[in-house]
């Protein structure tokens, strides 16, 4: 594993929490326990290992995410490797009931040719904005903290924000914004925080911090971009530790106003790239009936009579008044 030619980092930027060893990450996954929380596949020829592919099991919805591709064909193309293995990978992934996978792959990339090929579909674009060296104190106007109570008023915002194409793709419930759930690894710190108009959230910001390295994600209600700055600034001056070594925040194609916001605070833009999903299910289309009206003749309606047991045969002597 330690002679893969070609490794490709795409889950970024949270992939930048955590140091990405090939070496590791296959004995982690060789532990007990291990391949499920980072299923990991390889392709060898003969002797030869050519090919190396890890993803990152999210629960609870059980989810995978393209975490890195490598591959060792020496002058021969790794096309073919990676082909063979994320088809396999996919059917895996299927039989072992996960329903979707992601990828963010970075603009440029061979890969992203191979993952569409193999029925990988764009749903959105994004840029990754970094800034090093982040000073500053300056609390922003309007943030609290998060709380368990707030993941419910985020979904919504969330649903408010988003592009319907890009919510049904992601298929988030509201567990995504769970402060609970570890991103990145052991040793990750999660914050969240909010700006409120009365009783409803406009903005939503989460910080994942590991060694220095933070991760910021923000969105906001569209018709309050005014909330941008405060989220911005308020969301660093709460970092754990300042200044902050290196910050990245992956900003969304239908996101401008926000990149904005983010250049006037010292970030550039460093990458960009496309985020696709497989789906692991197959669309099954079953034959319309065809509906065949029936013609009933309409009689007129029956005079409304007694039950017949009242009404004796003639001549038998049970014909006559009941008292």
């Amino acid at each position: 594993m330690r002679r893969l030619d070609l490794l490709h980092r795409l889950n970024q930027p949270e992939s930048h929490l955590g140091s990405l060893s090939v070496l590791r990450s296959g004995l982690r996954a060789s532990l007990p326990g291990g391949w499920g929380r980072r299923p990991t596949f390889v392709a060898s020829a003969g002797d030869r290992l050519v090919g190396y592919a890890q993803f990152h099991a999210i629960g609870p919805d059980r989810r995978w995410i393209a975490v890195a591709l490598g591959a060792s064909v020496g002058v021969f193309d790794a096309d073919p490797v990676w082909e063979a293995m994320l088809l396999h990978a996919a059917r895996g992934a299927g039989l072992r009931g996960v329903k979707r996978l992601y990828a963010r792959v970075p603009h440029g990339v061979p890969i992203g040719g191979v993952l569409r090929r193999l029925a990988w579909s764009p749903y959105a674009a994004e840029t990754i904005f970094a800034a090093h060296d982040l000073g500053g104190t300056v609390r922003g106007r309007g943030l609290r903290p998060q709380t368990a109570a707030d993941t419910w008023a985020i979904h919504q915002l969330y649903n408010a924000a988003v592009p319907r194409t890009v919510q049904d793709a992601e298929a988030y419930t509201s567990h995504r914004w769970d402060l609970v759930a570890t991103r990145g690894g052991p040793g990750v710190t999660v914050a969240g925080w909010l700006i409120e108009d009365g009783h409803r959230v406009t903005g939503y910001a989460r910080t994942a911090s590991r060694a220095g390295v933070h991760v910021l994600d923000l969105f906001y209600d569209p018709e309050r971009r005014d909330v941008l700055d405060d989220l911005i600034v308020g969301a660093l001056a709460s970092l754990p530790d300042r200044p902050a070594r290196r910050v990245y925040c992956a900003v969304r194609g239908y996101q401008a106003e926000a990149a904005t916001a983010l250049e006037e605070r010292g970030f550039v833009p460093t990458l960009e790239q496309d985020l696709l999903v497989r789906y692991t299910t197959a669309t099954v289309r079953s034959p319309a009936s065809e509906a065949v009206s029936f013609h009933v003749e309409v009689r007129d309606k029956l005079p409304q009579r007694v039950p017949s047991f009242l009404h004796g045969r003639p001549g038998d002597g049970t014909t006559g008044e009941i008292r």
